[in-house]
């Protein structure tokens, strides 16, 4: 795994939080999804990843009743294989602009707190209204007070050289 400064800010987001998702924001192809993933097969004993724009039919499993219970029941029935493990599974809603329902309803799943929940997307923020694209829906209300935010850039040089196998110290 390509190691990155976010994933010790992931770690301590898992350690420190209390009813609050992550949304972690960022550019195109600059490793959040995959750093994500990595976390959360690394850090809980379940993992669901659900991505808004590759499995649209999942925006179902936010249609309706936004109740913590009502959307957990809705993810199990339409994903095979889903286990929920109280107090450590990580779900994980991928390219999230583009089911503003499931924005909607991370509060209500932040205090629920049975499940950590880390969502991303590309450009969060600056893509909805005029600026949006046919993948974007925009939430009913933002969960204000129920998210923490975490940007990932590019890689930095000293993440670069770690990749390029040079440890911290080099003089």
């Amino acid at each position: 795994m390509l190691k990155r400064k976010a994933y010790q800010k992931l770690v301590e987001w898992k350690n420190t939080h209390r009813n609050n998702c992550l949304m972690v924001k960022g550019a195109r192809q600059v490793g959040k999804t995959y750093l994500i993933r990595e976390f959360g097969k690394k850090e809980y004993k379940s993992f669901v990843e659900i991505n808004f724009i590759k499995n649209q039919e999942l925006k179902q499993i936010f249609a309706g009743t936004l109740d913590a219970e009502s959307v957990y029941k809705r993810m199990t029935a339409m994903i095979n294989g889903v286990n929920l493990v109280k107090g450590d599974t990580l779900i994980f809603l991928d390219e999230i602009q583009a089911c503003g329902s499931a924005r909607t309803a991370l509060k209500f799943l932040a205090e629920d707190g049975r499940f950590d929940v880390i969502t991303s997307g590309s450009l969060l923020g600056l893509t909805y209204g005029e600026d949006a694209d046919e993948n974007t829906e925009e939430p009913e209300s933002v969960p204000t007070g129920y998210e923490t935010f975490l940007t990932m850039y590019s890689l930095d040089f000293e993440e670069f050289l770690w990749a390029e196998g040079y440890e911290s110290g080099i003089s």
